[in-house]
């Protein structure tokens, strides 16, 4: 019964044993094979190939030049709509803040649309793919996009605070000359009343 037992435990470590020396030789051989795809000629060739597209000079400037195109005239077309709608408004809400709109919009929306493209962008590790031609120039635009409005937020921003700098000095200056005129005619007033008063007393003087 003893021996039995040792038997069927000594079966079981045989087998354990086989087990494990045919899982190495498994992982042995998928290990060879993905050697060989990373030291495959053909493929370090077409991904060399590849670097040097997306490298390129003419890559470089396609991208940056219709990134910026894009963003440019996206700005010119979005801040004629926004005029349109001050002139349109004459008074209203559009008329008074079409300053702003042409720079706050632009800059939320280049952002947005910036950081979606890049947060929805795959990885290049992994088994990723190469960025897209559209993306890259989705990416360009939309960055400049938001630059674009975020400068012409800051130049009326700016220009809003100079003016009414200039107009609380030009409003001070107007309180302090009203100031002045008021004691000039104080004194005049005061002046006339004392002359007056000088005229009635050599007036009663002379009938006695």
């Amino acid at each position: 019964m003893a021996k039995s037992d040792l038997d069927r435990e000594m079966k079981k470590i045989d087998d354990l044993i086989n087990s494990e020396m045919g899982l190495g030789a498994e992982q042995s051989k998928a290990q060879d094979a993905r050697l060989a795809r990373i030291n495959d000629p053909g493929r370090i060739e077409r991904f060399r190939a590849a670097v040097l597209r997306k490298e390129s000079k003419a890559h470089r400037v396609a991208i940056d030049f219709g990134g910026g195109v894009v963003a440019q005239a996206s700005t010119e077309l979005m801040n004629w709509g926004f005029r349109a709608l001050g002139k349109w408004s004459k008074d209203g809400f559009w008329a008074n803040n079409v300053d702003l709109l042409q720079g706050a919009p632009h800059f939320v929306l280049g952002m947005g649309l910036y950081f979606a493209e890049m947060i929805t962008r795959p990885e290049p590790k992994g088994g990723g793919e190469w960025v897209t031609p559209t993306r890259e120039v989705i990416s360009e635009a939309s960055k400049i996009f938001g630059q674009l409005g975020f400068s012409n937020l800051m130049r009326a921003i700016r220009v809003r605070w100079s003016d009414s700098s200039k107009r609380e000095i030009a409003y001070q200056a107007v309180a302090q000359e009203k100031a002045q005129l008021e004691a000039k005619l104080a004194q005049l007033q005061g002046g006339g009343a004392a002359g007056a008063g000088g005229a009635a007393g050599a007036g009663g003087t002379a009938k006695s």
